[in-house]
């Protein structure tokens, strides 16, 4: 009888930490972050680790009740260990992920979550044209690469008299940098100017490069890629003698690019929907948090990723994980750090642009 007696005792004790340990796991949410952390393109991914650290550490990794778990993957720019990451993720019940860093990176990422219905994938940069548009799983705060989104940049071209442009694009992320490229061309033509005159690699014969610059004579050299590239490639032109004027993308508009560029960096365009030093009350004080904590200021992407997290946090708070998708279309517009964050029905956002030159070492907006 007492045998009996010590099997039932047994068996509920069993069963009991059983359930405690399903009820445990029930109220933890697992996040997922994939993207670059080591590498050049590390300087977007690290950025943007800070800015979800520092939104998640403000409300003590818990959301009603529910502990909060933050998984970090560095991709490193790989497909297939991306695939990996992203399947390991779903293998591990993630329903959310924050993520990818590039464009080409978030592509290979969704040609897998799409097929999961209840998974979520946000993005505080990818910002290829290819994702706009669609009814999936993917949404993102950075503005897409359409031809709304190069208006002001476009008039800003056409007032400067910018009429034949060279564009050099990023070839290991070709699904953002070309998109950024042909969109900003489509939005020239639209408004009756040239076409691009020609387009390069990143990666090109630098001293081929030079005699092609020299021999099409451009306007302006607009260049798509990292800021690590885009500081070289700008050092290069400087050192060798050329004058022509040159832009870049949003993407390399970060601190970095003007300590790896130095003196060349002067005078280079930048075209962006951030302002590194707007006066509103929210920036301000998240500058301060973000320098109280890390020691510098923040990046645009350390800010977007901010801004992802506490849009996270707050649809969280009014469901479950398998339901963030829904709750941000249900809700639609949002505070962001610098305006309003108003998402369509495809998740893709708008927002304002200005156009930056750096001028005595510091990104300087101007009059577009």
């Amino acid at each position: 009888m007492k045998k009996i007696y010590f099997l039932i005792i047994l068996t509920i004790v069993f069963v009991c930490i059983f359930l405690f340990s399903k009820l445990k796991e029930e109220k933890s949410i697992k996040i997922g972050f994939v993207g670059a952390l080591t590498g050049k393109y590390s300087v977007l991914g690290n950025a943007m680790v800070n800015g979800v650290l520092l939104a998640f550490e403000e409300n003590n990794y818990e959301l009603n009740g529910r502990k909060i778990e933050l998984v970090f993957k560095d991709d490193k720019q790989n497909e297939e260990l991306n695939k990996q990451i992203i399947n390991a993720f779903i293998e591990d019940d993630i329903k959310i992920i924050i993520g990818n860093v590039t464009s080409s990176m978030s592509k290979v990422s969704m040609s897998i979550i799409n097929k999961v219905n209840d998974m979520f994938m946000i993005s505080a940069s990818s910002a290829s044209n290819e994702f706009a548009g669609i009814d999936d799983n993917f949404f993102r705060v950075h503005v897409a690469n359409n031809t709304q989104r190069f208006d002001s940049f476009s008039n800003y071209i056409i007032k400067n008299n910018y009429k034949n442009i060279y564009g050099i694009y990023d070839p290991h992320n070709k699904t953002y940098s070309m998109d950024y490229l042909l969109n900003l061309e489509k939005a020239l033509i639209l408004k009756k100017e040239n076409s691009f005159i020609n387009y390069a690699s990143s990666n090109d014969d630098l001293t081929k490069l030079i005699e092609n610059l020299n021999e099409l004579k451009p306007d302006l050299i607009l260049i798509c890629a990292n800021s690590v590239d885009t500081a070289r490639l700008v050092q290069y032109f400087r050192l060798k003698g050329l004058s022509i004027p040159i832009a870049s993308s949003e993407w390399a508009m970060t601190p970095s690019f003007i300590e790896n560029a130095g003196k060349s960096s002067e005078g280079v365009i930048f075209n962006i929907d951030y302002n590194a030093k707007a006066d509103n009350l929210v920036y301000k004080t998240f500058v301060k948090k973000y320098l109280d904590k890390y020691g510098i200021y923040p990046s645009m992407f350390a800010s977007k990723a901010y801004e992802l997290s506490n849009i996270i946090i707050e649809m969280l708070k009014k469901g479950k994980e398998t339901q963030i998708k829904e709750n941000i279309l249900a809700k639609k517009e949002f505070d962001g750090l610098q305006g309003k964050i108003i998402f369509d029905d495809n998740g893709d956002v708008s927002r304002k642009f200005n156009t930056f030159v750096v001028v005595n070492g510091e990104f300087k907006k101007v009059d577009d």
